[in-house]
């Protein structure tokens, strides 16, 4: 008589341990997510890059090490065979070759490419809101998290770009996944590994800087499209 009793408690249980609460009010999410941003002097992570054409059927996926230094930097190191680094600051956006030696180089203006600063990585909600209008829901396809759907406000942001997605873990706040939609249709999906958080970041990428000697384009080819 008791496996029923144990068989009814557990389905009676089952849609209360099943059960989400509804997401906090939008202000607050943004609210916490700009403390916990501010909380993070130093970030490393192992992360997957999805890459997807729009006029490819095959999404390109590559995998590396993300490092953050609060405000300062993003930086990207690729696994092999990907041959590619990346380094994003406020001022500038930097990629190099190290097998090719080869780098390119494309400076962050006051209004020219204002958009791509640190592409929603280590930036306040709060700022990212005068470029983007931010809408709040739930999120199926990453348990545990708030999905952040941010559509370009402004015009120079609306001719580059579709949207910016932000999956913010439930419990830090911190961001679990990001995705750029281009104007073209192409997108890029990051999803970040689990966070050491506020340790110290190796040398080589702290002073990060383009080796001397080497051919530098004035350009960035990391969202280069194909024109249709």
């Amino acid at each position: 008589m008791r496996f029923p009793a144990l068989l009814l408690a557990s389905l009676l249980a089952f849609p209360v341990l099943r059960a989400q609460a509804p997401p906090p009010p939008l202000k607050e999410v943004v609210e916490r997510f700009d403390a916990a941003q501010a909380q993070v002097q130093t970030l490393q992570c192992p992360f997957t890059l999805t890459l997807r054409r729009a006029l490819l059927t095959t999404p390109t996926v590559t995998k590396g090490t993300l490092y953050l230094q609060g405000s300062d930097f993003v930086h990207f190191a690729f696994q092999p065979p990907e041959d590619l680094i990346l380094h994003l600051t406020p001022k500038a956006l930097v990629s190099y070759s190290p097998g090719a030696k080869e780098g390119e180089f494309l400076k962050i203006g006051i209004i020219r490419n204002a958009d791509r600063k640190f592409l929603g990585l280590g930036q306040k909600l709060s700022f990212l809101s005068e470029y983007f209008q931010i809408g709040l829901g739930e999120s199926k396809d990453v348990p545990g998290t708030y999905f952040l759907a941010l559509i370009p406000r402004t015009l120079a942001t609306r001719k580059r770009m579709q949207a910016l997605n932000l999956w913010v873990d439930r419990e830090t706040f911190l961001p679990r996944q990001v995705q750029w939609i281009e104007r073209s249709g192409d997108s890029w999906l990051l999803e970040l590994g689990p966070l050491k958080l506020n340790q110290p970041l190796p040398a080589t990428v702290t002073g990060f800087k383009l080796p001397e000697g080497i051919p530098v384009r004035k350009e960035f080819s990391f969202f280069a499209t194909r024109k249709k």
